[in-house]
């Protein structure tokens, strides 16, 4: 086992436990039962099919959003305009569907997906092209670029292509939906999962071989590592910037399939209920590693969906501090394993 590999084993073992015994002492002291809420949502979840596929299908964003940040962030540059790029991804893929409903449906998919991923990467462009000519924090502009883009898409929505009383695009032919799991399966039945979840999984495997595996991913770790140092072994860390952000940015519009083809077949206006941000926890739990990406947005999932079932029991803000407490326990542990191995 390698040293990072065994950093992240152990940090994310501890720090699972000591989350549960904060998580159990913090439901103490709201006179609730901590077992019972656990027992609520590992049944909900775990005790049928239907509940195991709501949790795969809203971890199936998660993972998609997660590595397209984690290309960005292993450049070193902090994209927090994943919900922005996801929405102009999303809502474009949509209604270019609408518009291609006359040609075949690997046709009109290629193309659409094409189109949503150019328009998000255009997106992502822009922080990338301030940073490099005027050396603005990314943070600053991402966060910005988010409000542009959403007033942007919903101007576009409202005025030109949305269904009268609705914010919702027109329905993409029914020939033009994916697969259900309940095509297969039928005890999925009621569960939204399809197969984009597959393609999730495909798609974390295929960021993983680029980060780790080709001369492209080498020179974007390198210049995340050290963007001074890279300039003098040849590379260009402004290219390297410019391309993180824009296959970043595009590799996040991929995640409007699971629901635009997957699930509703139309683009609808505050969808995403700020997943974007959520993904960026998802990233940086997992370490910007594309197969712990996979588990880390399995278990925010999870929270998601057991926390839905445990409602009557706690309030949904009591699920939002548990994820949170998640976040700074794996945080806090990792940076303490970290420094104890670098000494011993």
């Amino acid at each position: 086992m390698n040293k990072e590999l065994k950093i992240n084993t152990i940090s994310i073992s501890l720090s699972l436990i000591i989350t549960l015994v904060i998580i159990t002492l913090f439901l103490f002291t709201l006179s609730k039962n901590p077992f019972e809420i656990y027992s609520v949502m590992l049944g909900e979840v775990f005790g049928s099919f239907y509940g195991f596929g709501q949790m795969l299908f809203k971890a199936t964003p998660l993972i998609i959003i997660g590595c397209g940040l984690a290309i960005c962030f292993h450049a070193s540059l902090f994209n927090i305009g994943a919900e922005g790029q996801l929405n102009a991804g999303s809502f474009v893929t949509a209604i270019v569907l609408v518009a291609l409903s006359d040609l075949p449906f690997i046709l009109a998919f290629i193309i659409s997906v094409a189109c949503g991923f150019l328009v998000s990467g255009l997106f992502g462009l822009i922080p990338a092209i301030i940073k490099i000519k005027k050396g603005v924090n990314e943070v600053i502009t991402t966060i910005m670029m988010n409000f542009i883009i959403l007033y942007l898409v919903n101007y576009f929505l409202m005025n030109f292509f949305t269904v009268p009383a609705t914010q919702r695009t027109i329905k993409i032919p029914e020939s033009f939906m994916l697969p259900q799991a309940s095509d297969l399966i039928s005890a999925f039945q009621g569960s939204a999962l399809n197969i984009t979840f597959i393609f999730a999984i495909l798609l974390a495997l295929i960021i993983y071989f680029i980060i780790y595996k080709t001369r492209f991913g080498y020179n974007i770790r390198a210049v995340g590592f050290n963007e001074i140092a890279s300039a003098y072994i040849g590379l260009k860390p402004a290219r390297i910037t410019l391309l993180s952000f824009f296959i970043g940015a595009g590799v996040i519009s991929l995640a409007g399939i699971n629901f635009v083809m997957g699930y509703k077949g139309y683009y609808e206006f505050g969808y995403t209920n700020n997943i974007g941000f959520t993904a960026i926890a998802v990233a940086l739990l997992a370490r910007n590693h594309p197969i712990g990406i996979i588990f880390s947005a399995l278990l925010f999932a999870f929270l998601d969906f057991g926390g839905l079932a445990v409602n009557q029991i706690i309030p949904k803000e009591v699920i939002l501090v548990i994820e949170a407490l998640v976040i700074l326990s794996i945080i806090s542990v990792n940076k303490l394993t970290e420094n104890y191995f670098n000494k011993t």
